[in-house]
This record gives structure tokens, sequence and C-alpha cells, in this order.
């Protein structure tokens, strides 16, 4: 248990540091038969088993089980599973395994005979897709109850368990002289490491995919030390001066946006003449349309649908007269998320379908018999779009007040002194000015900029933030987390931002711009805040270009 104990620990520290989905670790027991899987069962479910830790988690399949304990099995990966132990009686060995799986405990008298029957295979899965890097959470622990002398002479029978048979495709040359493909098999073992008895352990030293022989208490202890690197937490350097980061008082958007608000139809009507002039470019190549659903709650309301494009005219069943398709079009537009749900946006929807309708000529009747629902998905388009010129921006009040930032993060398992050698996703890169002993970065760029300001001479010290570090509201329950604040010598404080360079033009990145500016603005005017904070945002073009100036990425980023 201790081992299974270490290992949820071990992955709920990386899963923190690296926000990785994150996975309940399991432990698999092999009972001898039922009897004594009911016997397991009642001792770790007893409370007077670790006080009770183990009630209610621990899930027995066997011969006889219910269906439900089968498809609780089934359910192991999924988010919420309750059970940290399961009990099995010869069940498991027909294609089941499971990547939560990091330790297996075998009732029976020898190892090898686990090995033999391919128990092992059920917890071979690595649990986050690929190698962590920390052998506490990229191994299967796999107990015996056998001496651990006897494991040892024993070693030459386990190893034959871990050979690796690798086939490959080759040409050869067969008498007649014509090359004819083969298969070639290839044995490739991995030997099992030992420890020597009262010696560390030799796991680390181990290769990867190699199995170790120790001892339950010294392996227990190596990976407790792990551990304790796993949840190793950082705080700001002592040794820099501190960063105060202003509250600012934020507002959700308040949106008041109703159809009477829409004073200019002639970008309907337009709409409405440019379907008539060529239908099969405007509406037979688009593949969304509109519909109107009626919930549970029996609210109506227009859900947006995919149909597939396709190039040849379909004639409609049957014509649907003009006052009908009007009507309906009235109705998918009322029933849009935009369109506030009050009884006078009817009267104000009118004239807005009007000049639609109108603008589809005397084939009105004969297009929306055709294409009711995507001549619908695009009306909601364009009211849609001006919704957005009346959409209220996020409101800022006042600095409440300048908080001196003192969160501690947990370090990374892996660090790197080389800031300038091959980037690595997650990899504590260490700086000599970040508030931080160590920053890791979800991109090459960002740690390009981390370079460039670290040995800036303008640069006195930076901050590389994390999500809530300095949340900015940009939209209606959307907070903007920004990549960094760097602090000039003289004062001067920046909050800076990398972007893919295919990103800088998009409407969020844009809206985000936007919204850091005004926070920035706000901040500068309020007599609470001593320095000055600007925004830079700066995509990939911008950094390649600075070339190592931090001067020169404050002219190109915008």
């Amino acid at each position: 248990m201790a081992l299974l104990r270490v290992k949820e620990s071990a992955v709920a520290a990386w899963c923190a540091s690296t926000a990785a989905k994150p996975v309940t670790p399991l432990m698999l027991v092999i009972a001898q038969d039922i009897a004594e899987a009911d016997e397991l069962e009642g001792i770790l479910t007893s409370p007077d088993f670790a006080g009770g830790e183990f009630a209610g988690k621990v899930l027995k399949v066997h011969s006889t089980a219910p269906d439900e304990a089968l498809a609780a099995l089934d359910r192991l990966e999924e988010p919420g599973n309750p059970y940290r132990i399961v009990i099995s009686v010869g069940m498991l060995k027909e294609g089941w395994d499971n990547k939560a799986v990091y330790v297996i405990a075998s009732m029976r008298a020898s190892v090898s005979t686990i090995l033999t029957e391919q128990t092992l295979g059920r917890g071979l899965r690595l649990p986050f897709g690929a190698y962590t890097g920390r052998e506490v959470l990229d191994t299967l622990e796999v107990l015996a109850h056998e001496r651990y002398e006897d494991l040892l002479k024993k070693a030459g029978v386990i190893n034959e368990a871990f050979v690796d048979r690798r086939t490959r495709a080759v040409l050869k040359e067969n008498a007649a002289g014509e090359l004819v493909p083969t298969i070639e098999t290839v044995e490739a073992s991995a030997p099992v490491a030992t420890s020597a008895n009262g010696a560390a352990p030799v796991a680390p030293s181990a290769g990867p995919g190699q199995p170790v022989i120790a001892s339950v208490e010294e392996h227990t202890e190596h990976i407790q030390q792990e551990l304790k690197e796993l949840q190793e937490q950082l705080a700001p350097r002592s040794d820099l001066p501190s960063l105060r980061i202003p509250t600012l008082r934020m507002g959700q958007p308040k949106s008041s946006f109703s159809l009477a608000d829409v004073t200019d139809v002639d970008p309907f009507e337009k709409a409405g003449r440019s379907i008539a002039a060529n239908p099969e470019d405007e509406l037979r190549r688009t593949t969304v349309s509109a519909r109107i659903v009626t919930g549970a709650d029996g609210l109506r309301s227009t859900q947006l649908v995919t149909a597939p494009a396709v190039d040849q005219v379909q004639s409609a069943g049957a014509l649907i007269p003009l006052e009908a398709a009007r009507t309906q079009l009235l109705e998918a537009l009322l029933a849009a998320p935009i369109v506030p749900a009050r009884g006078d946006e009817r009267a104000a929807a009118a004239p807005v379908v009007n000049a639609f309708v109108e603008g589809l000529g005397a084939d009105a009747p004969q297009l929306l018999s055709a294409y009711m629902d995507r001549a619908a998905a695009k009306l909601i388009g364009l009211v849609t779009a001006e919704h957005g010129r009346f959409k209220s921006k996020v409101t800022f009040d006042r600095v409440v007040e300048t908080v001196e930032f003192s969160k501690a993060r947990t370090a990374r398992p892996t660090t790197s002194e080389n800031p300038a050698g091959k980037f690595e996703r997650g990899v504590g890169y260490r700086y000599t000015k970040s508030l931080f002993t160590q920053d890791w970065f979800d991109s090459g760029t960002e740690r390009d900029v981390a370079n460039l300001i670290d040995t800036a001479a303008e640069v006195e010290f930076w901050l590389r933030l994390q999500r809530g570090d300095l949340p900015i509201l940009w939209a209606e329950h959307r907070d903007y987390n920004p990549d960094f604040v760097v602090v000039e010598s003289g004062g001067a404080h920046f909050v800076v931002e990398v972007k893919m360079q295919k990103e800088m033009s998009s409407g969020d990145v844009q809206a985000k711009r936007e919204a850091a500016r005004r926070w920035a603005n706000y901040v500068n005017k309020s007599p609470k805040v001593g320095p000055s904070w600007s925004y830079l945002l700066a995509g990939e073009a911008d950094v390649r270009t600075a070339s190592g100036s931090w001067p020169a990425l404050k002219k190109l980023a915008s």
C-alpha cells in the first residue's frame, strides 16, 4: 500500500506541475482462488485496515462476479473512478490492460509465473502516453513473496520474459538472382538489473524498459525521494526586487442588444439580392444551416447544424408559399441565441426579414423552398455581425490595491542549465534575472523571448506568468493570462504576450490585446501605482527580427 500511496502522490504532483490529464493509480492483486479473493476484499475494506481508507474502493472480479463488476472494470480509466484496488482471479488474461495500473501484487508463489502468464502486460501501458523521465511515474511495481535471494537466482528465468522479438522486412536474393521480400526476426533482450544487499537501488541506472529487482524497502525509499523532488516548491527569489501587481476592479460586459438597434436594413436586402443572383455559391456550398429545436424544458432555440456541401441543385419537394416562408425565417431569427427572448422583438424583426426577402426578388418562394435552413443561417449570421457592433466591452473601474507577488509554484522534475539548447516543453530552464529559479514554456518562441530579456542590459528582472497570476477580463466570464512581466532598471513595467504568427490577426488575440491595453491605461491613471505599465504583443516574426535586442522587440511589438 505504501507503494500505491507514493504513486498517487507522485501522479498528483506531476499533474499539478504539468497540467497533464489526471489518472487514478491502481493496484492489481492476483488471488489464487475466489475464496482468497473474498478474504482479501474483507481485509482491505475493513475499518481496521488503514483506517478504512480503502472501503468502497476495491473492485473484485472473478468468474461468478456480477455484471456490474465487469462493467466497472471497463470504466476504470474514466474520470471519477472510485476504485484503487482490483482483485482478480484469472479473469484478466485475454486483452485487458489499463494504463493506470502502477502496482501488481500476486498471491501466487512465484514471480516467474506472473511473468509467463502475461500478467505483467496489464500494467505496461504508459499512463501519460509517453515517458515522463521520472522513474516513479514510468515504472510498474511487481510485488513477489519470494525471498530476495531466490529472485536473484531466478534472474535467468525472469530474463526470458523480457525478450523482445523484433521483425522487419528485408530484400534477399534467391537462387535465381531475384530480389524477394523476406521477414527477419531478431531477439533483443533487456537484462534484469539487480541490487546488491544493502547497496543503493540500481533503478536510476537501469535503461528504459529494463526490469529491476530490488527489495520493497529500498525501492520504496528510492521512489519516496523521487516524490520529494516532484513536490519541491519554488518561492520567488529573495535576491531580486519584489514585484507588485495592480489589482483592478473589472466588470462583466453587459449586452443590451435588440433587433430595434438595427437601423440600416440595406445589408440584409443586399444579401438577398446576392443570393438571388447566385444561389448555388451563396447557399448550396454553405455547410452550416439553422434549425429550431424545442428542448426538454419546452423552450425553443435555434441550432446551427452542419449540412454537406454538394454541387447539384436539388428541387424542393413542395413549394412553400411566400408568407409561410417569411414566417419560418422570422421564427428562426427570433429563436437565435443573440436575440433577446422578449415579445417586442417580433415587431423589430419584421423589417429585417422583409428586407432580406425583398432582396431575394420574384424567386423568393422557390429559393426559400429549396434552401430554407441555409437562408436562415445566412440571415442569423448577418444579425450576429450587427450584434457585434453593439456588444458592450469589459468595464474597468479603478485599482483597488497593488499586491506583492508571492505565489509559489511546483518545480519541474527535469531541469536544464542551457536555455539556448534544444527546446523541450515542460523542462525547467534556469535564468539569471527571473523571479524563479526555474521557468518552463509552451513554445520555443516563448523561451526565445525569455533568453532575450534575461540578457538585456535594460532589464532588471522578469516573471514568467502562469495561469491566474495576472488575469485580465477580456470577454464575458473569460480571463486572459499573458506570458511575461518585464521590469526595466528605470522602473518601467511591461506585460508581454508571445503568439504564433498565424494567430496574430485572429479576432480573439486582437480582443485580448485591446483589453490588456485598456487595463494598462486604467492602471497608469491610478495614484496607487507608481511605475508605468505597458502592453506588448509580439509575434514570431517580431522575435526573429529583434535578433536578441529588447529595445528592438519593444519597437516591433504592437
